[in-house]
C-alpha cells in the first residue's frame, strides 16, 4: 500500500427510485428489523445481515418465513462467493455473482406477496 493513498474496491448501490420504492415490501420488513435503514439506500450486499438476522426469528408471518426458507441461504452464500471474489480481485466473475444476488432478492421480493 501506498503511504497516502489505497486502492478501494466496493460495491455500491444503484437503485432506480430508491431502495424503499424498488424494493417496497423488503424495504418495511428490513426497516422493521433495523429502523436505522429507514432513511437509507442501502446495497443488497449490505441486507444480507439482516436476512440472516431474520432467519434466527422464531415468529415470522408466513410469506416472511416462505422468502427466507427458499431465498435465504442462496443469498448467504452468494454473498460469501461475492466477498471471496471481489477479495481476489475477480472483478468479472464479482460482477456475475451480484446479477444472481439481485435475481435472488427480487424473487424474495416477490414471495413476500
Amino acid at each position: 500500500m501506498s503511504r497516502w493513498m489505497q486502492i478501494r474496491v466496493r460495491v455500491e448501490p444503484v437503485y432506480k427510485k430508491s431502495f424503499a420504492k424498488d424494493f417496497p415490501k423488503l424495504y418495511r420488513v428490513v426497516t422493521g428489523v433495523d429502523n436505522s435503514l429507514i432513511d437509507q439506500n442501502p446495497s443488497l450486499m449490505d441486507l444480507v445481515p439482516v436476512v440472516v438476522r431474520l432467519s434466527q426469528e422464531k415468529e415470522l408471518e408466513p410469506g416472511l418465513s416462505r422468502a427466507i426458507e427458499h431465498y435465504g441461504p442462496k443469498i448467504v452464500e452468494l454473498h460469501r462467493q461475492i466477498t471471496e471474489a471481489l477479495g481476489g480481485w475477480k472483478l468479472s466473475d464479482t460482477e456475475t455473482l451480484l446479477y444472481e444476488l439481485e435475481d435472488n432478492f427480487v424473487s424474495f421480493e416477490k414471495e413476500l406477496g
